[in-house]
């Protein structure tokens, strides 16, 4: 299968760095053809990256309750015509996705994010998931409180993301 993994973090050092290459290696491991996109601020990717992929998997911080500016950015320059219902869904370039899956970290609580309303988890369940292949769910992958995480606890993390991500690329 193929996959596409959408990166978006400013930092070329950071947790969510290895977040990503432990999900491409995961997904390489298991013998499927990964592309990386890194998003950063004013970098300009098309669409056509995700074309005929069968698994998205979107690497991010949760920044303010949502994506990323530049996942965002993405989203609003690649799917608008889909999301607002100005395109036919069967030109969906995400039509042949049927593994979604979001791993993400937020600095605060499970329960903040709760009472927030999880704007990012909502957008690419409601929105983005619906554009994939019919049944496609969004398969949510969070560590919340990350900033009050010992070590072990981020190693934790990452593995069983990796083993999330193994489990659907079986």
């Amino acid at each position: 299968m193929r996959f596409v993994v959408l990166h978006a973090h400013p930092q070329p050092d950071c947790l969510n760095v290895v977040l990503r290459d432990r999900v491409v290696e995961t997904l390489e491991r298991a013998g499927h053809d990964v592309q990386v996109v890194r998003l950063t601020q004013g970098e300009s990717i098309d669409g056509l990256s995700v074309v005929g992929a069968h698994g998205l998997v979107l690497v991010y911080p949760t920044w303010w309750g949502g994506l990323p500016a530049p996942m965002l950015s993405w989203v609003q320059r690649e799917l608008v015509p889909w999301i607002d219902g100005a395109a036919d869904l069967s030109t969906s370039p995400l039509r042949t996705v049927r593994h979604l899956v979001a791993v993400t970290t937020h600095g605060s609580t499970r329960w903040v994010n709760r009472l927030q309303g999880e704007p990012g988890r909502h957008l690419l369940r409601l929105s983005v998931a619906r554009l994939c292949a019919p049944g496609t769910k969004l398969r949510w992958v969070a560590l919340y409180g990350v900033d009050q995480r010992s070590p072990a606890e981020v190693a934790a993390f990452v593995d069983g993301a990796a083993a999330e991500v193994a489990s659907i690329a079986a």
